[in-house]
């Protein structure tokens, strides 16, 4: 496979090491095996459990009915039991003396009852009620018409009269109550909405009864209130879970009762009221009653705050008489709790098989594997190239150590072979995933030549043994620092070093690249040639010439031999220009393109306007002097570049007399400056003796 290719999901798959695919059976295996077994104990137990939650919320919402329903249904029973005897003359309601007695006894065998009270058409009205000490007071009020006036008498159980007032006005009039209103309109049973009795701040309701005559005219009304704090301590007392609560709410979503009775009571502007449920301020109430109002569903699942409850809401039945709803919550974990420790303890027994499993298959994997692996790493450095730190592998396995010694031989013949073969090329040939086929293509590279200046003659003068000695230590150094900057190294002409830039792998720096590795080179074999003279050696003065443009670049040869190289004009261009660097006694000439993209990198000057020979177009060529980087605008190496480009600009306009004068002031700043004194020559020259009017500044080399 190309590395350019992506791998799909059967190689990624396949390519895992033996050592992983061991350990990953293992552990797969017992996954395959423990996952299922864990999933479906804990779905089946959460199952049951919440079936079980459900069945308990049920048997909850039903004893809350049923304990509400007996709380309530004595008070029904005798105001209807108690018109009933009104209406069959066996109690009078005329007779105050035995209706005192009467009330007083019903509330004594009701202790829910707090009040019981008759009223008629006429605006009479007798209450009993239960005083906080226990006692029973009976206060009645008298409507008289002759005079007109209004009587109020206060007995006690056994209707001696306490006290008695007198008044004109009394506000409270049975007839204009909504338990007599009720009643009356209703024609039986009737129960009042929720209140709050202000005396002692607690929730009541009020259930009244008609009293007619055989004509079915009303002659009044009997009553009882009820106070509802016994049925607040009643779900306080009810055990739901952990946290689960019980209540009750009426059809005005009031809350009728609660466990905690002094929640239901809110006062405003100084009159109290029953709370509604969404101001209980407990978010998953809120939550539960805000699903069941948008779905109608009796029993749901919410989530508030991360956390999720399980809510079962209830109404009455019909035959209650009211429409109130019973209301369960609790928190799932309440119930799925002890199931998910169990679970929890299972994973635990199972993370613990799973981990003295996965150490067995380990142990096993790798003193399989381990050889296997060593055995890749050296293949891995070979097809890389890097034969230095190989090792024999000692294994009892026989066909790895045949493997073994195999591979240790290729890596002795191939580190002979890549004397002669560039290493780093052929990682980059793999990289890029060019195959060893004939053929090239077009790209824009950048091209680098080397000579050392006056070799034939150092090779005359040199013993052969010594100069390959000494030739190879300066090949080994250049090289070095061409590939620490990317380039590729094509071949060794001679004395010279051709490398490119941009291939095999991209790369979209190449010119700076080459710019930088030319001027190290420079200036490593600066530091070379004075370590050689001092030993008494040759030196090797070079020059360099670079040039950047479209480059043909690939494999060419035979079908037996090949050779990754570049050719085209560009390669030309650059071969050219280290030559023109004799001309003009630079070190480094690059070409126009690759000025143009380093020109804020490095200090350049234009140093000639040339066509090459067979070339008739011309192109300005730079000496590349040093890094920005290494000096400021007023240091010499930038005066120098600045001026002489000034100098250049004026020649190239026939300002020869101007041109003359920077390049004379130059001439004293660097007097051995071999560009200088020949543009000044030329200014010299031009200023005796002018070309004509076809003179463009071209000077067209004769030689290659």
């Amino acid at each position: 496979m190309s590395v350019n290719q992506k791998p799909g999901l059967f190689t990624i798959f396949t390519s895992h090491s033996f050592y992983v695919r061991i350990v990953t059976a293992f552990v797969g295996l017992l996954l395959l095996t423990v996952l299922p077994i864990v999933s479906y104990n804990y779905y089946q137990t959460r199952g049951i459990v919440l079936e079980s939650a459900d069945e308990l919320m049920d048997q909850i919402s039903l004893n809350v009915m049923e304990k509400t329903a007996n709380f309530l249904l004595p008070a029904s029973t005798v105001v209807e039991i108690s018109a009933r005897l009104a209406k069959t003359g066996v109690l009078s309601c005329a007779d105050h003396q035995q209706l005192v007695f009467y009330t007083a006894g019903v509330l004594k065998s009701y202790p829910q009852m707090c009040m019981l009270f008759f009223g008629d058409e006429h605006g009479n009205y007798l209450r009993s009620w239960r005083l906080p000490d226990g006692n029973i007071e009976t206060r009645i009020i008298e409507r008289q018409t002759s005079p007109p006036r209004d009587v109020i008498k206060y007995c006690d159980p056994y209707c001696s009269v306490l006290r008695t007032e007198t008044s004109n006005d009394i506000k409270y009039d049975p007839r204009d109550r909504p338990w007599y209103l009720g009643a009356k309109k209703t024609g039986g049973t009737f129960w009042t909405d929720l209140y709050i009795l202000f005396r002692n701040k607690k929730p009541a309701v009020t259930a009244a009864y008609p009293l007619k005559d055989d004509q079915g005219k009303l002659l009044g009304v009997w009553g009882t209130d009820i106070e509802l704090d016994e049925m607040s301590n009643f779900l306080k007392g009810l055990k739901i879970g952990k946290d689960g609560l019980a209540f009750i709410v009426n059809e005005k979503n009031e809350v009728v009762a609660f466990p905690e009775a002094s929640r239901i009571v809110k006062e405003e502007q100084g009159k109290l009221r029953p709370v509604k449920v969404e101001e209980l301020g407990q978010d998953g109430i809120s939550a539960a009653f805000e699903e069941y109002l948008k779905t109608g569903r009796n029993k749901l699942v919410v989530e508030s705050e991360g956390q999720r409850y399980l809510a079962s809401i209830r109404e009455f039945p019909q035959s209650f008489g009211a429409r109130w709803k019973v209301a369960v919550l609790a928190s799932e974990d309440d119930f799925v709790g002890p199931a998910k420790e169990i679970i929890q303890v299972t994973v635990l027994i199972c993370l613990f098989i799973l981990l003295v499993s996965i150490l067995m298959a380990v142990l096993l994997a790798r003193a399989i594997a381990n050889p296997i692996k060593l055995l890749t790493e050296e293949t891995k450095k070979i097809k890389d190239f890097h034969f230095e730190d190989g090792f024999a592998i000692k294994t009892r396995i026989k066909e790895i150590q045949q493997m073994s010694n195999a591979v240790a031989a290729m890596r002795t013949g191939l580190q002979a072979f890549r004397r002669y073969v560039p290493a780093e090329l052929v990682r980059q040939l793999i990289q890029s995933g060019e195959g060893a086929t004939l053929g090239g293509h077009k790209k824009e590279l950048t091209v680098f030549f080397s000579d050392i200046t006056g070799f034939t003659t150092i090779a005359e003068q040199s013993e052969p043994e010594e100069l390959m000695l000494h030739l190879s230590e300066y090949f080994d150094e250049l090289t070095r620092i061409l590939s620490e900057h990317h380039g590729t190294v094509d071949k060794y002409i001679g004395d010279g070093i051709m490398a490119f830039w941009g291939a095999p792998l991209p790369d979209d720096d190449h010119a700076s690249r080459a710019c930088r590795a030319a001027l190290l080179c420079q200036a490593r074999i600066k530091a070379l040639n004075q370590k050689w003279a001092a030993a008494g050696k040759p030196v090797f003065p070079t020059r360099i010439g670079i040039s950047t443009g479209e480059t043909v670049v690939g494999n060419v040869g035979s079908s037996e031999r090949i050779n990754y190289t570049v050719m085209g004009d560009n390669v030309n261009l650059a071969s050219r220009l280290e030559g023109v660097t004799r001309l003009y006694d630079s070190q480094i000439l690059v070409s126009q393109a690759t000025y143009d993209q380093v020109a804020d990198e490095f200090w350049f000057r234009p140093v000639d306007l040339i066509a090459v020979k067979g070339k008739t177009a011309a192109t300005t060529v730079y000496e590349l002097v040093g890094k920005k980087e290494d000096g400021g605008e007023g240091e010499p190496l930038a005066e120098l570049c600045r001026e002489f480009t000034r100098g250049v600009e004026a020649y190239l306009s026939r300002d020869w007399a101007g041109a003359a004068a920077i390049f004379g002031s130059l001439r004293k700043k660097f007097p051995l400056d071999v560009p200088v004194e020949l543009y000044f020559n030329r200014c010299k020259k031009y200023l005796k003796q002018p070309p004509g009017p076809d003179w463009r500044g071209v000077t067209y080399l004769k030689y290659k």
